[in-house]
């Protein structure tokens, strides 16, 4: 008989996964396995019933058949089989499985398997690594990755049937490969610039030939003059006492929360006018708006030899001038000369689709207490749009030069970035053919009612200054243009009609005909001799 304390110390030393054998058993009391085997021991061999004997006797007779089978199996070479799963709720079968205590004591076994059942369910809760992704966390959620369809996988073998690991992909160090993906990613996060990124000046305006200065820097003498004009008083009437109240009012309102499409309303409805109705810059003028309008790529500055690009501009407001021909600000002669501007392309002065033809004055609206609201931001999209205006006047001085003309058009633009309570008036000019300037000339407080009437003032001047002198120029300047290409075709037509006289040349024409005459000379005189046989020699010849 072994020691019932033994017993107890080999229980107490199994896995804590393992189930306890009773239910509620106190300390002194046997096991369920100890309980069947005493009950075999007291029981006599001639007891048994020959059911019993005859089950006992099938269970040696399997046991031998799979000892046999194991010892061919260890002879026969085979491909290794994956280990057994030894989980918790599969343990029991083959630890505690105990025929007797099943066909005898069964109530025995129903407490068994609930006394398992709950001690599986509290073990379950204490999660490994390997589990991890059956029983995520919330503290760190695991992330699937989707696709569209699952590739089928087939391993390849070797002739003894074991498995080939696959060939990788690229056979190039990791290293090497590490660094193609950050070239990549680099180049496509460069090419895709963000006017919000801190180094955008830096990177994308700077390496593309586009700075912006300080305000406090001098300005050139021809610029400085072209400002002042700008404060210039003007001979129509402002804003009447009550509009300048309300719109006072409407931004003391604005101050405790508002969107860019309030911001909007607000200064179209006091600073800008609307070309469409406006009789001041309405049609008649020739003037054009767009909104929220992508400007052409080809006009944006791009330096080839730059890793960084800038933003395609997209400015909330643009003004410039319509290509209609009736009351439009071009005849149908200027339009024509637009498109002789640029060899490749002949829509090289049109900003947008919607046909707004050399621009000068680019807005962007931002709120402050609202959605995306800052100036900086809104003066980096500035320095490219505004930057994009001076390419096109810059491709139609370079036609005026080609046409040995003295003529130039004053290759400047503004551009104003403005929230619910500043605005920022900028100006933006081109230098040595390759650079390009933006600098602040002026900021206005609009919760400041002589400040916002001095901003709805200026803007006033940009748009005269636009609709009259700037457009005259450009249309003088078309004109030469114009004019200069119709006599270069016309002297090419008649180069083609009528060849120029080459003195060589007709002496060639004329030197066969001397020869003809000569030998018809030749000829006569001998007939002449023929007739009159007693001519002396010399005078025949």
């Amino acid at each position: 008989m072994r020691d019932p304390a033994a017993n107890n110390g080999r229980e107490l030393a199994r896995s804590p996964r393992e189930p306890p054998s009773v239910n509620c058993r106190l300390e002194g009391d046997p096991t369920p396995m100890q309980v069947a085997k005493r009950y075999r021991d007291a029981t006599p061999e001639s007891d048994r019933l020959p059911a019993k004997k005859a089950r006992l006797l099938s269970t040696n007779t399997q046991q031998l058949g799979t000892e046999n089978e194991t010892q061919t199996k260890k002879t026969t070479l085979q491909q290794p089989e994956p280990r057994r799963s030894k989980r918790s709720y599969a343990s029991f079968l083959d630890d505690f499985a105990d025929e007797a205590l099943v066909h005898r004591r069964p109530e025995l076994l129903c407490t068994f398997v609930s006394e398992w059942l709950e001690s599986v369910e509290s073990d379950r809760e204490k999660h490994c690594r390997s589990d991890s992704h059956l029983h995520p966390s919330d503290e760190q959620p695991v992330a699937r990755l989707r696709t569209r369809s699952a590739p089928v996988m087939v391993k390849a073998r070797d002739i003894g049937g074991f498995t080939v690991p696959p060939t990788p992909s690229s056979t190039g160090p990791p290293s090497f490969r590490a660094d193609l993906d950050d070239d990549r990613s680099r180049s496509s996060s460069s090419s895709t610039a963000n006017v919000r990124n801190p180094r955008y000046r830096q990177n994308n305006l700077r390496f593309n030939c586009i700075h912006v200065r300080h305000a406090t820097s001098p300005l050139p003498v021809t610029l400085s003059g072209h400002v002042d004009s700008l404060r210039a008083q003007r001979s129509s009437p402002g804003l009447s006492s009550d509009d300048l109240n309300q719109a006072m009012y409407r931004i003391d309102v604005l101050a405790e929360g508002c969107d860019e499409e309030q911001v909007v309303k607000l200064l179209d409805d006091t600073v800008f006018p609307d070309p469409e109705g406006d009789d001041t810059f309405g049609p008649a003028t020739g003037l054009m708006s767009n909104s929220s309008t992508l400007m052409a790529q080809h006009l944006v500055p791009a330096d080839g030899a730059s890793p960084y690009r800038v933003t395609q501009p997209k400015p909330d407001r643009l003004y410039g001038y319509s290509e209609r021909t009736v009351g439009g600000a071009f005849t149908q002669s200027q339009l024509l000369a637009q498109t002789m501007l640029h060899d490749r392309n002949p829509d090289y002065t049109t900003a947008t689709s919607r046909g707004l033809r050399f621009p000068f004055l680019a807005i962007q609206f931002k709120a402050v207490g609202g959605t995306r609201g800052d100036l900086w931001v809104a003066a980096n999209q500035c320095a490219a749009a505004s930057s994009a205006c001076l390419n096109a006047v810059h491709q139609l001085n370079i036609s005026l030069q080609a046409c040995q003309s003295t003529r130039r058009v004053d290759n400047l633009s503004y551009c104003i970035a403005v929230d619910n309570k500043l605005a920022e008036l900028y100006i933006s000019w081109r230098e040595d053919s390759s650079n390009y300037y933006l600098q602040q000339v002026d900021t206005f407080v609009l919760s400041r009612p002589v400040e916002f009437q001095s901003f709805r003032t200026q803007v006033r001047n940009i748009l005269d200054w636009g609709k009259d002198a700037r457009l005259t120029q450009i249309g003088d300047a078309l004109d030469v243009i114009l004019e200069e290409n119709r006599k270069n075709a016309a002297q090419a037509a008649k180069s083609r009609t009528s060849p120029p006289d080459d003195p060589a040349a007709s002496a060639k024409r004329q030197k066969p005909s001397s020869r003809r005459n000569s030998k018809g000379s030749q000829s006569s005189q001998t007939q002449i001799c023929a007739t009159n046989p007693t001519l002396p020699e010399a005078e025949a010849g």
